[in-house]
């Protein structure tokens, strides 16, 4: 009786054992859920905390139904990258309980201008468009396809030169190649494709200078800087 007595006690403590463990446990995590400590590592422009805090919540709550036992927070992650607007983001669990979320922010470097409008960072990465108030260049073109990425690098390296980091209005692409159009100069200017960049924007620069200082180089509405050695200017 007394051998029975002691198997049905230790069956209860294990009971109470396992279920004062099992309580703590979803106690631990509901904690977890309601405490997201989200910053931003550079200034937000296109997400806010609230945002992401719901996203983190949605997120959570799908892993918890699949995973019971633990908390994944790579997959949270992986989940959080899914989103647009985020290029990278470091989930961490805090001591105290709760997670600590570090967002790195894509950062726009253009406006695409298409059936639909977006805006653009340098990876060609595309995300909606909402007002930011920066002035960004605006790009051009028929359709969304592959020259996206390359159309993004080529502005990043436009935006490294100093002048068309200030005079850069829009950036068209055709046919014939890219077409940009300056701030504070009334003609266009035929870049053609991507090749000898550094070439074709010294002739800019000269152009420019000569044409700020000299009336002879007025009243043009076309510069061609595709041909080597020289500068096509024309009127319509």
């Amino acid at each position: 009786m007394k051998r029975h007595s002691g198997v049905i006690f230790l069956m209860v403590m294990f009971l109470l054992v396992g279920s004062s463990y099992w309580f703590s446990q979803l106690k631990n995590r509901a904690r977890t859920l309601d405490k997201f400590s989200v910053e931003f590592t550079h200034p937000a422009l296109l997400l806010d905390t609230l945002l992401v805090n719901k996203l983190l919540t949605q997120n959570f709550k799908i892993q918890s139904n699949e995973d019971k036992e633990s908390l994944d927070l790579n997959m949270l992650e992986t989940q959080l990258k899914r989103t647009q607007e985020v290029q990278n983001v470091e989930i961490y669990q805090l001591p105290q309980g709760g997670l600590s979320v570090a967002v790195t922010e894509r950062k726009p470097l253009f406006e695409l201008e298409s059936h639909t409008r977006f805006l653009g960072d340098v990876e060609g990465v595309l995300f909606k468009y909402q007002p930011i108030g920066l002035r960004l260049p605006i790009l051009k073109m028929d359709s969304i396809n592959a020259t996206i990425s390359s159309s993004a690098d080529l502005i990043s390296k436009l935006k490294q030169d100093p002048l068309l980091d200030f005079e850069l209005e829009t950036i068209s692409l055709d046919e014939i190649g890219y077409t940009l159009e300056l701030r504070s100069f009334p003609f266009q200017v035929i870049l053609g494709d991507s090749t000898q960049l550094k070439h074709k924007l010294e002739k800019l620069r000269i152009f420019c200078a000569f044409q700020i200082s000299q009336d002879s180089l007025k009243g043009y509405d076309r510069i061609n800087l595709s041909y080597d050695n020289q500068v096509v200017a024309t009127t319509l």
